[in-house]
């Protein structure tokens, strides 16, 4: 069917290129196509208006979305293979003024499989995340907008782990790779099973490490602190755009501030800038540019927790601008300001 031979190549060129994401977005007459790649949306194709209804109905249906609901959003997810190729997607359906707008989100192409060193990582900020990692309890969070990169700097922290003498659990939304000598479960909330119903399981379960791909609501924040606090390594992802405002927001949550005062033991947020390619001096790929926050043992000031600051976005950025990696361009519209 020619439908389902375009789809395959669309994803098989998105896969090869290492987007992001897939957008099927209407316009008059048409379906275009276009794909993320290093953060920046390119135009791929066009798809005709007489092809465009099968089109979207196929990937709702491959995703199992309910074909005849076309006035409101759904969420899908699918397992597309084709030869050497495969991936998961997490689909996003939304109704617009042309039609459907569909977002097939490629989980796992992009850094889930690479190192902090390969993430941009410095190495001197490489041996204290390591350092933290060998803290045996505690809540350590990683911070930033969507799309900058967390997950995979979450997946290179977990396999930095002794995988062989202690239990990792990790709950994730979908599970996005494998981490060898993990136990990962996938989150499904449409049959009610949520973080924090997961989260309650996976500690009569004896782990020594859990991962909490993503604190969302106020019960699910208090029971990771509570996993810290009762001898757990917890490591999960906040959205907030500073290493700081992790502190705020958990707060916010409903955590208790003597709670959090008690657990947190590190905080490290994140921005993505394209990596400038030094044999074109165009872009090619990305890199991580990272801030910390490391919580002492002892003697800890919590009204000038600023001074446990080890480095920040801002001076990330200049070292990465000063050593030719990035532009000024490229690390404001990351939204860090110089």
């Amino acid at each position: 069917m020619y439908v389902d031979v375009a789809l395959d190549s669309i994803i098989t060129y998105a896969i090869t290129v290492g987007a992001s994401d897939i957008h099927f977005d209407p316009i008059l007459n048409s379906i275009q196509v276009r794909l993320r790649i290093d953060g920046l949306l390119t135009e791929y194709m066009l798809v005709d208006a007489t092809d465009a209804d099968m089109l979207v109905n196929r990937i709702k249906v491959f995703s199992g979305m309910d074909i005849s609901e076309k006035r409101l959003p759904q969420d899908g997810r699918w397992e597309w293979s084709v030869k050497s190729y495969a991936v998961t997607m997490r689909v996003s359906s939304l109704p617009s003024l042309y039609g459907e707008a569909i977002v097939c989100r490629l989980m796992g192409n992009e850094g889930v499989h690479k190192n902090l060193l390969e993430l941009g990582m410095g190495v001197e900020l490489q041996e204290k995340i390591a350092a933290l990692l060998k803290r045996p309890y505690g809540l350590i969070t990683i911070c930033g907008p969507t799309g900058s990169g967390k997950t995979a700097t979450l997946y290179a922290m977990l396999r930095m782990l002794n995988l062989k003498e202690t239990k990792l659990i990790c709950l994730e939304d979908p599970v996005e790779a494998t981490i060898e000598g993990a136990i990962q479960i996938g989150i499904n909330e449409k049959i009610g099973f949520t973080f924090s119903k997961g989260l309650r399981t996976v500690l009569r379960q004896d782990p020594d490490s859990i991962m909490i791909g993503e604190i969302r609501d106020n019960e699910t924040a208090q029971l990771a602190v509570k996993a810290a606090l009762t001898g757990h390594r917890v490591i999960t992802t906040v959205h907030t755009n500073t290493a700081l405002g992790v502190i705020g927001r958990l707060v916010d949550m409903g955590v208790e501030p003597y709670l959090l005062h008690a657990t947190l033991i590190g905080s490290l947020s994140q921005r993505l800038v394209r990596r400038i390619d030094s044999t074109t001096h165009s872009y090619q790929g990305r890199l991580g540019l990272f801030e910390y926050l490391e919580i002492p043992f002892s003697d800890i000031d919590w009204d000038h927790v600023e001074q446990y600051m080890f480095t920040s976005l801002q001076d990330s950025a200049h070292l990465a601008i000063n050593s030719g990696i990035t532009t000024l361009e490229e690390v404001h519209r990351a939204g860090i300001l110089l």
